[in-house]
């Protein structure tokens, strides 16, 4: 049975973090590896941590200077152990459900393993006190490389990668990206293959302090949309996010994904160029209104 490695990097996480550690703890999944950093707590979390590693052995700490999730993640996964045979990325405030991992390894099982794979998953959304309040929408089409280009669907919770996938990504790690469940994404897509399970495992916990939350209200998605339009944000890193990926894995992209990324970063040098890009591009976003938006910005030279 391959074992799973879990990277969970912590920040002032102490509210939440025992449930997290609770449910990893109780996965029906037997191999299991939990490699967790710190990154520079000041609350009680290294307390909490030191706890539980004592009890249990297959816990292992890295207390850190703070670096910023994105930065940890990337640390924990150069960290991460080249043996195992698949990769789980872990928040510090949710709940998995106790066959999360096992189903996961299940359908990466079904893949051959000589291309890197990613796994990742439908959510279902909880308040702070875990009562469930929806679900996040499964994607309309298929993962692909011309959607992480402008669009993230793999949330990082949810991934679980391959040894290839690990190799993959550990060549060199980006200096310029969105969050690194944005970069996984994008990277396993252009070389591999990317599995979206419709069947959510994880409670993910809405509160005010998460680093990224699913706003539940209508008027909340638009305000975040209107607010994308007006101000870069996000979207400005998309060209910046692309042109590392190039700077990193150019060199042995394949041909077909080579011309979609050259001409999604050089083919919108005026307006005129930038209106038949947006008109004939195969780049998109999975929700008609963030597409059309995504044009728009794109006409706009706003991305």
């Amino acid at each position: 049975m391959s074992i799973v490695q879990i990277l969970l990097s912590t920040y002032n996480g102490e509210k939440y973090l025992e449930e997290q550690l609770d449910s990893l703890l109780a996965q029906d999944y037997p191999s299991l590896e939990i490699l967790i950093r710190d990154d520079g707590s000041t609350d009680g979390t290294r307390a909490i941590l030191d706890k539980y590693s004592k009890r249990f052995p297959n816990i292992k700490l890295i207390y850190g200077q703070n670096l910023g999730v994105v930065k940890s993640f990337f640390e924990l996964l150069k960290l991460a152990s080249s043996e195992v045979g698949y990769i789980a990325f872990c928040d510090q405030d949710d709940v998995w459900m106790k066959d999360k991992v096992s189903r996961a390894v299940n359908i990466l099982e079904q893949q051959s393993q000589n291309i890197p794979l990613l796994y990742c998953s439908r959510l279902v959304l909880v308040d702070e006190s875990l009562h469930v309040i929806g679900q996040t929408k499964t994607p309309k089409k298929c993962p692909s490389f011309e959607n992480a280009l402008v669009q993230n669907i793999a949330t990082g919770c949810t991934i679980v990668i391959n040894k290839a996938s690990k190799q993959l990504l550990a060549k060199e790690f980006p200096t310029v990206t969105g969050m690194h469940d944005w970069w996984i994404y994008l990277v396993i897509s252009a070389f591999g293959k990317v599995i979206y399970d419709p069947v959510p495992k994880i409670l993910y916990r809405q509160h005010s302090s998460n680093i990224i939350g699913h706003k539940k209200s209508s008027i909340a998605r638009w305000t975040k949309r209107i607010n994308r339009f007006l101000n870069k944000g996000d979207l400005y890193l998309i060209t910046e996010q692309a042109i590392e990926f190039k700077r990193i894995f150019g060199s042995i992209l394949p041909n077909e994904k080579k011309k979609i990324l050259n001409r999604f970063i050089n083919g919108r040098k005026n307006f005129w160029d930038r209106l038949y890009y947006s008109l004939s591009s195969d780049v998109y976003r999975h929700s008609v209104v963030d597409d059309i938006i995504l044009k728009l910005l794109i006409i706009m030279n706003r991305v």
